[in-house]
């Protein structure tokens, strides 16, 4: 039974079990994935997961319940379990299905041709990738993984009330993790690695260009040393700012200031960042990973800017939290997977980019470190307070040239200050995930190191 004739039967059995209105949630996907270590396959896995969740409004209550399978005798536990958590439950707040958005735009995320690459093409493009790091210097000691997959997934919310969204999504990857040293009796040994992907076609991945580049981020960082404690400029890399801000992401979340869980609760207005700080969620972008039309309870997307010129304009919604506050919906609705609950997540946020290039920053640098990995960023960062405290890894920068890479240090500050002190902005973002930093050189933080 395909989904649509599922939900055509399911509504049409809860409208005779005394539903008054019904809505499903539908996700699937499916995806090949292999990975190679030592001239071997190492792991090869074809998989496809999904599932529906259901919810229906019976006797005045609103009852709940999920299936993974699309048959008959799954419409029959669906409706059976929401009409009998639908008794017991308690809901605070009456729930109203949403009859959907006015208009909709047009994102494309789908290709079929991505999962119409062949198994061999993914196999033979993580061995070339192997093959190509183990060749491209001698330093490398060992290729941890080298990996290709293509993937797709779609998305169907469908209400009695005409709410109908589908979306389909597919995305192809290349990966490589690597181990350095600078001779085989070293005791040293550095990491790195690269990663790239397409929406449209594996094609459009440069496999040798991942493994260089995954080289080059491994061999830079041997030799490294601390440096002395003290207050540097310090500019993080694009990759470097990116987890900072994702560490912090959730203070733009209504959910998170209701809770009182953001600095940010009450400074709607107010200037809260440099003016030179523009923070922007847009799901409507082309080639970004993570856009979409319809956020996860069918409200139409559409670009937000949440920090302009250092000033703050709003925060993330969804339906829920936007009524509490007496806002507008942001169409910033969540769920991770078709069980879970609804939550508040962004869609494509980011700082907006400068115009300099990152060797443009480096240059301007007279002293400083440039930090191109940060760790411990789950245990090291206070999302309320806004403060952290991470171990670095990175460059020493002096005379407006690298000189030395550097380890064993541990960098400090608070987010909400960072955003007041951000001396340049790089013009490179790389829209891999949800959440992308350009470059961004902060004027001053305490660096703690010998």
């Amino acid at each position: 039974m395909n989904i649509e004739e599922f939900k055509e039967a399911l509504f049409a059995k809860g409208r005779e079990a005394g539903f008054a209105e019904m809505e499903i949630y539908y996700a699937n996907g499916r995806s090949i994935s292999v990975s190679v270590l030592k001239g071997e396959i190492d792991a090869y896995k074809n998989a496809q997961s999904g599932g529906l969740s259901f919810r229906g409004l019976i006797g005045g209550k609103m009852g709940y319940s999920s299936t993974e399978r699309l048959d008959h005798e799954s419409i029959d536990y669906l409706l059976d379990e929401a009409a009998g958590n639908a008794e017991v439950l308690e809901n605070k707040e009456p729930e109203e299905l949403f009859a959907g958005s006015e208009h909709y735009h047009s994102v494309n995320t789908y290709w079929a041709s991505v999962m119409a690459t062949p198994p061999d093409q993914l196999i033979e493009a993580a061995f070339k990738m192997e093959r190509i790091a183990l060749s491209a210097d001698p330093r490398i000691d060992m290729v941890r993984r080298s990996a290709a997959s293509v993937s797709e997934s779609e998305v169907l919310i469908v209400n009695t009330k005409g709410l109908n969204c589908h979306r389909k999504h597919s995305s192809a990857s290349a990966s490589i993790y690597v181990l350095a040293k600078e001779s085989k009796d070293a005791k040293e040994t550095v990491t790195g690695g690269w990663f790239d992907f397409s929406l449209r076609s594996f094609d459009d991945i440069d496999v040798e260009a991942v493994a260089l580049t995954g080289v080059r981020e491994a061999v830079s960082k041997l030799g490294a040393e601390t440096v002395q404690s003290d207050q540097y400029p310090v500019i993080f890399r694009n990759d470097a700012a990116t987890s900072l801000l994702s560490s912090f992401a959730s203070v733009f979340s209504a959910e998170s200031v209701d809770k009182g869980f953001s600095r940010l609760k009450g400074k709607l207005g107010e200037q809260v960042a440099g003016s030179n700080i523009t923070i922007i969620d847009d799901p409507l972008m082309e080639n970004a990973p993570t856009s979409k039309a319809f956020d996860a309870e069918g409200s139409a997307t559409a670009r937000h800017e949440l920090v302009k010129d250092g000033r703050l304009l709003t925060f993330l919604h969804n339906r829920k939290t936007a009524k509490k506050a007496g806002a507008e919906s942001t169409a910033n609705a969540a769920k991770g997977g078709y069980k879970g609950t609804v939550e508040v997540s962004y869609h494509n946020l980011y700082i907006a980019p400068g115009t300099a290039g990152l060797d443009e920053i480096i240059h301007g640098t007279e002293r400083g470190i440039l930090i191109v990995e940060l760790q411990g960023l789950h245990a090291g960062t206070n999302a309320t307070s806004g403060s952290f405290s991470l171990a670095a890894i990175g460059y020493l920068v002096e005379r407006g040239e690298i000189v030395r890479p550097v380890n064993q240090i541990t960098v400090s500050g608070n987010f909400f200050e960072l955003l007041s002190g951000i001396e340049t902005i790089g013009n490179d973002p790389r829209f891999i995930g949800s959440c992308t930093s350009p470059t961004l050189k902060v004027s001053s933080l305490s660096v703690s190191g010998a």
